[in-house]
């Protein structure tokens, strides 16, 4: 606890205490999902308080503050639900790991200065008349995120997820929308802003870079000369549906309608083969990360999960989409090498490669037993020649180590890079 002025900061073990002196049912002790003491406060006023220091497995929920001040705080896993905030400021502080509990949030008149928002989501929330400087979100997941009449500046949004219409929420929430905010020296990185929208906001000396735009993400308002000025990159003009030409000239200045064929005749657009993933449903948490990176980076992908047809034979589905797929990506784990969907994948995969004599295989790891299994160990054993052949052409390629995600824990900015680096690399066309 430290008190500056009439100011009283307090870390995560100083409000606890200040808490069962206060307001001793508002605090929460329950076990935390991973580890430690998930310790919260529920339905608690803070007024002029302070906030510093160490937050980890705690949440405030129902939570109201008015004229607080969150200060050189590291949450991990620090999880805000439900929870209003009034004339607050937010200054130099990290807050990383909060999945599944950044929701339901209220920011107005709030101050950010040198905010850091990464690995977590963020949905259903809204800052009204916020003054942000230096925010960074780094593979957040987003959706009905609204900032209204905002003064965006110095500030970063990276990897940005779209949500296609009626994938997890109502088809008409956005899942970033950007109401008559000013937005100066920002940048936007390697996201889709399809069911995304700018409107009526003056974007100045920011940038575009690695984005999949449309027609529909930017609405000029009731001023359309804002004095914007804003820049993008050849990737996001080739991905992009953009053909609006009061759009394209007040945002980008760019004046010819003839704008993509010029690109394309100095600049492709970076192609891959396509994917099919091959996983156990044990492992999918993983499965559906990497399908995710390797979408946003324009790769096409099959997962089961999302993309697998009703009222067809499973074999069915698995035949036609690893022949029609030009890569099977397998995850390789215990769970998978013992599970007979994925085995016959494998051998579908395996097939197509002696007949067409071209590398379909592409296996990674994501622990040791590829290498540490023996042939006499396979169950059943009418299937162990022809699983343990499937293991041997596994060994012979190439696997790449993902095996530092075998404890469940994924860090998406990290396996953004592990992604690129190891698997979209030896995938691309062109």
């Amino acid at each position: 606890m430290i008190e500056e002025g009439n100011l009283i900061y307090y870390d995560k073990v100083s409000l606890v205490e200040m808490m069962k002196v206060v307001a001793p049912k508002k605090i929460s002790g329950k076990k935390g999902k991973y580890g430690g003491f998930n310790n919260g406060i529920y339905n608690h006023s803070f007024f002029e308080h302070g906030f510093n220091g160490k937050y980890d497995g705690f949440i405030f929920k129902g939570c109201k503050f008015t004229n607080c001040i969150f200060e050189n705080i590291f949450g991990f896993f620090l999880y805000f639900k439900d929870c209003e905030f009034h004339n607050c400021d937010f200054r130099n502080s990290r807050f990383s790991h909060g999945q599944f509990s950044w929701t339901g949030l209220q920011f107005e008149k709030c101050r950010f200065r040198n905010v850091e928002i990464d690995e977590g989501d963020l949905d259903n929330a809204w800052f009204y008349d916020c003054y942000i400087v230096g925010l960074i979100f780094l593979g957040e997941t987003m959706f009905n995120v609204n900032w209204d009449r905002c003064h965006i500046e110095n500030s970063q949004f990276q990897s940005v997820t779209y949500y296609s219409e009626g994938e997890n929420i109502e088809e008409t929430v956005n899942d970033l929308c950007f109401n008559d905010c000013e937005i100066v020296f920002s940048h936007f990185i390697s996201s889709d802003f399809r069911n995304s929208k700018f409107d009526g906001c003056r974007i100045y000396l920011s940038s575009f870079v690695d984005c999949v735009l449309s027609n529909s993400t930017f609405e000029l308002g009731e001023n359309p000369n804002n004095h914007n000025y804003a820049s993008i990159d050849f990737q996001s003009i080739l991905k992009s549906e953009l053909s609006d030409q009061q759009v394209l000239k007040e945002y980008f200045n760019i004046k010819t309608p003839h704008f993509k064929e010029y690109i394309q005749n100095i600049s492709n657009e970076i192609a891959y083969r396509t994917i099919f993933i091959s996983y156990s449903f044990k492992d999918g948490i993983f499965a559906k990360a990497v399908s995710d990176i390797l979408q946003k980076h324009g790769a096409t992908c099959f997962l089961w999960e999302k993309d697998a047809p009703g009222g067809v034979y499973l074999e069915d589905i698995m035949k036609k989409n690893v022949q029609e797929h030009e890569t099977l990506l397998f995850i390789s784990s215990q769970h998978s090498l013992k599970s007979k969907a994925c085995q016959f994948e494998l051998s579908q995969g395996r097939k197509k490669q002696e007949e067409t004599w071209n590398n379909t295989l592409f296996p990674i790891h994501i622990d040791n037993f590829l290498f540490e299994v023996q042939e006499n160990q396979i169950r059943p054993v009418t299937m162990q020649k022809e699983y343990w052949e499937n293991i041997c052409e596994l060994r012979r390629t190439n696997s790449k180590d993902f095996s530092s995600y075998s404890n469940g824990v994924i860090n998406s900015q990290q396996l953004e890079k592990d992604v690129i680096n190891h698997i979209l690399k030896f995938l691309r066309t062109s």
